[in-house]
């Protein structure tokens, strides 16, 4: 039986390399966007830029580790 390509399911090591590539994504728009928060809270939170730089260094770190 001839089934056409688009019902044939992807297979599951395409669909989790597929969600990865996404979530790869997803924390390479962050991390920026972390780190550019961070350094308006520079001169009025210490605390803040303290938290919102280590969010942007634990998301680096994570992406190198993961690094296609």
């Amino acid at each position: 039986m001839d089934t056409p390509p688009a019902l044939i399911p992807a297979p599951a090591a395409y669909i989790r390399d597929q969600q990865i590539a996404d979530l790869r994504t997803a924390l390479q728009r962050a991390v920026p966007l972390l780190a550019f928060a961070a350094g308006r809270e520079a001169d009025t939170d210490p605390r803040q830029l303290e938290l919102l730089s280590a969010a942007a260094d634990d998301l680096t770190y994570m992406l190198d580790r993961t690094a296609s």
